[in-house]
């Protein structure tokens, strides 16, 4: 056998031996690969659920914490309350006191819900009054000021005509102390009444006409501002609601008739009239004429 043949035998045993060798080590560096990537997906599921067990502690303490605070917060509310609860009640016991005693206490300063809630004195009953000063006090009825603070009453008041001690209750107050819609519409109409003008509920009269109101106008500005109101209904609404202004000012307005052209056509069509001479408990007639100046009486 020559040389040249036993190289070319040997070289495939080379070639194998050269390739066994060579899968040998990617085989063995896949093996490596792969166990250090075991090793990274291990130490992961790890810190996965170490940041999971921190996660729920944390949450835990923070639960804990806000039911901490909350409990503080509840705590210091109920003991706020309770301390003003208490404050009001001192502050109404010598309200009452000193009403009794014939004081005559700045209005503002006596709150509403003291006044129907708290207020302990004879009858129940605290009447609002204004002094030469013009400012306003709350008083049991007729009670006079020892002090004399604030001059003279001005007018003492439990002879306001309905319309107006309606008028002055707000909205809620007033639903509740009305029986009759209409009633309730005339005293909110009534408020209008310092705010005449040409697009405004109330127009400014001549001719002895302080200010007056027509019905159509009533009817229009009773839909805008009460809820589900059909023009029909607002227009019988307006109607009844001229009766009530005219009842409740124990006829201090009074109704008439004023011509109305629309469309082309004239109408006459209802109004109340405030004249200039009508006297109003509390405001001056235009007329000369002082009324008797009052205002109202709580209870």
């Amino acid at each position: 056998m020559t040389t040249d043949t036993l190289t070319e035998q040997a070289l495939p045993e080379q070639l194998a031996e050269l390739v066994e060798q060579r899968v040998h080590e990617a085989t063995a560096d896949l093996r490596e690969q792969i166990a250090d990537l075991e090793r990274e997906v291990e130490d992961l599921r790890t810190q996965l659920f170490q940041e999971r067990d921190a996660r729920r502690e944390a949450e835990a303490r923070l639960a804990a914490l806000e039911e901490t605070v909350e409990g503080e917060h509840d705590a210091r509310l109920s003991a706020l309350e309770a301390k003003a609860n208490g404050t009001r009640s001192m502050i109404a016991e010598l309200q009452s006191r000193e009403l009794e005693k014939g004081a005559h206490l700045a209005y503002d300063n006596v709150e509403a819900n003291i006044m129907d809630e708290l207020l302990d004195v004879d009858g129940d009953r605290v009447e609002r009054i204004t002094k030469d000063d013009d400012n306003q006090y709350a008083r049991l009825p007729g009670e006079e000021d020892a002090l004399n603070r604030g001059g003279t009453v001005a007018h003492s008041t439990a002879d306001l005509l309905p319309i107006q001690r309606l008028a002055r209750y707000d909205d809620e107050m007033l639903a509740s102390v009305t029986n009759r819609k209409p009633d309730e519409l005339a005293a909110k109409a009534w408020r209008e009444r310092d705010n005449p003008g040409r697009y405004q509920l109330w127009t400014t009269g001549s001719s002895g006409w302080r200010v007056y109101l027509k019905s159509s106008d009533l009817a229009d500005w009773i839909m805008r501002h009460e809820e589900g109101v059909s023009k029909n209904y607002a227009q019988e609404l307006a109607r009844r609601t001229l009766d009530a202004m005219r009842e409740l000012s124990n006829h201090r307005l009074i109704t008439t008739q004023k011509k109305r052209t629309a469309d082309g056509l004239t109408y006459k069509e209802n109004v109340i009239v405030l004249t200039e001479d009508a006297e109003l408990p509390g405001e001056p007639s235009l007329g000369g004429t002082d009324g008797p100046a009052t205002d109202e009486v709580a209870g």
